[in-house]
């Protein structure tokens, strides 16, 4: 999995930080589902970033944006599209690696994400950058940033393949209650 090239340390604007994020997601989502991804291992690295995104935008982002106008529809419109990426996510965690379903599936969510990616920058983005003290935005990169570290992270191998077969909890499902769980118990969200 790609890192941020963000030093850990440095203090950083939530803007800067959702546009750095949103330019890593569509550079991972290049190769998902394509024939270099028989295996899977560009979507199980792509949809780990796309998770994290997610629950650190619905946990920290979002509620910054309820108190001005036209936020709440704005906040409300982007967790419906994250909720339907999530069920997405869910339902290809049953399906195998370089199948034609599976294939389907990658391509309608990529794009369904891209399409998110492209709201969220113009919607959530300039309210964030004109309505939101810097002071407030650092607060809410420092956030975004522990939040979307908050669960263990690991190297998938090279050759690694989609896990098929009955799953007792998808990854998907995993991931984002583990990192719920944790930001609120550490007072990070919302």
């Amino acid at each position: 999995m790609r890192r941020s090239t963000t030093a850990p340390n440095r203090a950083l604007d939530i803007v800067d930080l959702l546009t750095e994020e949103h330019a890593a997601l569509r550079t991972l989502a290049e190769p998902v589902g394509g024939r270099d991804d028989a295996d899977g291992s560009a979507y199980l690295a792509w949809s780990d970033r796309v998770v994290r995104h997610e629950i650190a935008e619905e946990l920290v982002v979002y509620p910054a944006l309820l108190s001005f106008d036209g936020g709440m529809a704005v906040a409300d419109s982007r967790l419906e599209d994250q909720s339907d990426i999530e069920c997405q996510l869910v339902a290809l965690g049953q399906e195998a690696a370089g199948t034609p379903r599976f294939r389907a599936g990658t391509a309608r969510l990529v794009l369904g994400h891209l399409a998110h990616l492209e709201r969220e920058d113009s919607q959530v983005l300039p309210i964030l950058a004109t309505r939101v003290s810097r002071r407030r935005r650092l607060d809410l990169g420092r956030r975004y940033r522990k939040v979307q570290q908050v669960a263990p992270m690991r190297q998938l191998p090279d050759g690694t393949r989609v896990p098929v077969g009955r799953t007792v909890v998808d990854r998907t499902a995993a991931l984002s209650v583990w990192m719920r769980d944790v930001a609120a118990a550490s007072g990070l969200a919302g």
